[in-house]
């Protein structure tokens, strides 16, 4: 069985314009043009070489005359340097101490302390502070210490000498 295809007018004119183009092409490929030279003179030696300014530098524009485009920068909306996020608070530092003995005598309630920094120890009284902790209470084996809504509470090893 045998079809008969229409081409459209304007099908046509598009091959035949794809022709056309492609004879184009092929001839550039197939003859390159060459460079020709508009003048017989020769080149100017100092052609590219760079401007003599003599003693007189180059002097930048001082940087106060920018203000206006720093302070309204273009291509921000409203002209202006978004405000910086928000710096989140660091989380505090947890209480670094070790517990190392109680004393209480005639009132005043001292814990004995143990800075692991260094391992040095240190005696605490009721109500003193330290790394902006502050002892509240002390019986014979906790230490209990606050800072702001914090609160922590150091126990006696009994292991290292407390008892109970």
């Amino acid at each position: 069985m045998r079809m008969i295809y229409r081409i459209s007018r304007s099908t046509q004119a598009l091959v035949a314009a794809n022709m056309v183009v492609a004879l184009l092409v092929t001839l550039q490929l197939l003859y390159p043009a060459t460079a020709s030279v508009v003048s017989d003179a020769p080149p100017d030696s100092n052609a590219a070489a760079l401007p003599d300014f003599g003693d007189t530098g180059l002097n930048p524009p001082v940087m106060g005359q920018f203000v206006d485009m720093v302070e309204r920068p273009l291509f921000y909306i409203e002209r202006r340097l978004p405000k910086p996020p928000a710096a989140q608070a660091a989380a505090p530092a947890p209480l670094r101490l070790k517990l190392e003995g109680v004393a209480i005598a005639n009132g005043s309630r001292v814990a004995v302390l143990r800075n692991p920094n260094g391992n040095s120890l240190m005696q605490l009284e009721e109500g003193g502070t330290h790394d902006g902790w502050t002892l509240e209470t002390v019986d014979s084996t906790s230490a209990r210490f606050k800072r702001g809504e914090q609160v922590t509470e150091l126990l006696l090893d009994p292991a290292s000498g407390g008892r109970r």
